[in-house]
């Protein structure tokens, strides 16, 4: 081996047929996911050499991740995931840029930026928030991949196109309605509940990401999607039929306007950049200031009492019902749109007082 080669990291992935270590080193790559999946996938891409990671996760490192997550250490634990996972990829992969964002993923990453990615890999533990991701993906146009493990089996889902069949195709109508908020680590969980190990995910995550290097160097990819099951020592290809039912596969919205306002910049600055707006609808809901029955006086809410769906009012102290909105007509117009959830280069539908719709994109 040549001195040059030598001093090269990515010498040994130069050798292999059909590789292209420059087209790896300008990818961007959004992980959905800071949990055992997503620190195996962003450990994986950003060894290969991946140029931008965008990490998104709202949750923070709990006691039961060390067992499973490379990337978080004891001094970790209290400590939002995707900062953890930045800081230990800075000196895993220093030439990587990581972008850590701790955020729900409609909050986290916008559809803009999900566009611009050249892969989004799904590392989510619910069912809903794998189809919320599906369904940004498929407004984006971007291409996914999708993993998910059980405590001996793991699988994953590919798509790059409206035309293929995909993960929401294989539920059914209930299982696609069904509620199942995703949950926190932080929450106390039934005995036995979600059994999980390193070993399977590191298996579902070597397969996701030799699937997004594939999908990222342009070579084919011929299984939607794959079952590893560690019982019977096979990994299978699965059959993901179109459903002609399923709601994931409308093409994606053309962008009408291009905005000069940021997700920093207010409600009021949005607005003004699109004058008559009627509707304007965040992909995240947000609370809003509404009147006292009681008082009338205009009231906001209060954290404590915000899960519980109620605040009290700051003039007379009567309990009310907390009201949350997604149309940023009704929002603050001092607010961030940061601050209502809003994500960085998102694109929003907005209806005018002409009855016009307009998808408008925030710039980056």
């Amino acid at each position: 081996m040549t001195e040059a080669a030598q001093a090269d990291p990515f010498a040994r992935q130069r050798l292999i047929e059909g590789w292209d270590q420059d087209r790896i080193r300008t990818a961007t790559a959004v992980v959905a996911g800071s949990g055992a999946l997503g620190n195996e996938v962003a450990k994986n891409l950003a060894l290969a050499g991946a140029g931008r990671l965008i990490l998104c996760d709202p949750d923070v490192v709990e006691p039961s991740n060390l067992s499973r997550c490379v990337l978080f250490t004891r001094d970790d634990v209290g400590r939002p995931k995707v900062e953890a996972a930045a800081a230990a990829l800075a000196a895993l992969a220093p030439a990587t840029q990581v972008v850590a964002r701790r955020a729900t993923l409609a909050s986290g990453v916008g559809l803009g930026e999900l566009a611009c990615a050249q892969i989004v890999l799904g590392c989510l533990d619910s069912r809903q928030a794998r189809q919320e991701l599906l369904g940004r993906c498929a407004l984006a146009g971007a291409p996914l991949v999708d993993g998910g493990t059980g405590p001996w089996s793991g699988e994953v889902r590919v798509r790059t196109g409206p035309e293929e069949g995909c993960y929401v195709c294989s539920l059914t109508p209930y299982e696609r309605g069904e509620s199942d908020v995703p949950r926190s680590c932080a929450e106390i969980q039934p005995p036995g509940h979600e059994p999980a190990s390193i070993a399977i995910t590191a298996l579902t995550a070597a397969w996701m990401t030799t699937t997004a290097m594939r999908i990222l160097l342009a070579l084919p990819v011929t299984y939607p999607a794959l079952r590893i099951d560690a019982v019977t020592g096979s990994t299978a290809q699965l059959k993901l039929p179109r459903d002609p039912q399923c709601p994931y596969h409308e093409p994606p919205p053309g962008v009408d306007r291009q905005l000069e306002v940021t997700n920093h910049d207010t409600v009021a600055d949005f607005l003004a950049a699109v004058p008559h707006a009627v509707d304007a609808h965040a992909w995240a809901a947000f609370s809003v200031t509404f009147s006292c029955l009681r008082c009338g006086a205009k009231t906001g809410y209060d954290e404590e009492r915000k899960a519980a769906g109620l605040s009290r009012c700051a003039q007379c102290g009567a309990v009310i019902r907390h009201r949350v909105s997604s149309n940023l007509v009704e929002a603050d117009p001092s607010a961030s749109l940061r601050a209502l959830g809003v994500a960085p280069r998102e694109i929003l539908r907005v209806r005018t007082a002409e009855g016009g719709i307009q998808w408008v994109k925030l710039a980056g």
